[in-house]
This record gives C-alpha cells, sequence and structure tokens, in this order.
C-alpha cells in the first residue's frame, strides 16, 4: 500500500454555487464526468471530481494501494469499515471510515487489478 493522494472529491448540494466557488478560488474549472450528475476539476492536482447532490459535508480523500481487497480486508482487521470494492474504467474504489470514524477511501489503478 502507498498510502499516495491520487483523488479527491468535493460534495455538491448544487453544482453551479460549487463551480463559482472553487472555481473562483483555484482557477479551476468543470467539465461532464464520465456519469450524469459528476464533473470533473480540470487543473487540480491530484485530480479530483464533484458528486452532484451529494450532502456530505467534508472533501473525500482517495489513497493509492496496490490490492484494493487485500486494503479493504486490513481495515475491516484494524476496527475500521470499508465498503465492498467498486470497479471503474480507471480502477476500482471502496469508501471506508478508520476506527475513530473518519472517512476515507481507497482506490487501485485499472491494471493492478486482483
Amino acid at each position: 500500500m502507498s498510502g499516495q493522494v491520487t483523488y479527491f472529491e468535493l460534495p455538491s448540494r448544487g453544482i453551479e454555487a460549487t463551480q463559482r466557488f472553487w472555481g473562483s478560488l483555484f482557477g479551476w474549472t468543470f467539465h461532464e464526468g464520465n456519469f450524469p450528475g459528476y464533473s470533473m476539476i480540470q487543473g487540480a492536482v491530484p485530480m479530483g471530481g464533484v458528486p452532484h447532490d451529494d450532502a456530505a459535508r467534508h472533501p473525500r480523500i482517495f489513497f493509492a494501494v496496490d490490492d484494493i481487497t487485500a486494503a479493504v480486508a486490513r481495515v475491516r482487521e484494524l476496527g475500521g469499515t470499508a465498503e465492498d470494492p467498486i470497479t471503474i474504467p480507471s480502477g476500482a474504489y471502496a469508501h471506508c471510515t478508520d476506527d475513530q470514524g473518519v472517512e476515507f477511501s481507497l482506490s487501485q489503478q485499472a491494471g493492478n487489478q486482483d
């Protein structure tokens, strides 16, 4: 597990307001994502996205892992919770919570999958 931050999401209750605020703050631009209700952020490093109509109050951080299945199992062994991995064209991800309730996500790049 490398633990490197590879992606982030900024939840949005109103996409126009989200684009206006973050675009004005950092000069980012936004374009339609790979599925409805999701925008990609251009200009951010690492890459980021915006789920529309998402009531979450905090950004989500995605950490790289070499083996998503083993990483999910390890989170659970350590007393955290982890959703089952979801496969997407760029790889796989799983939303997790540590043993103190802090939310984070794991991601495995395509080509590194089990």
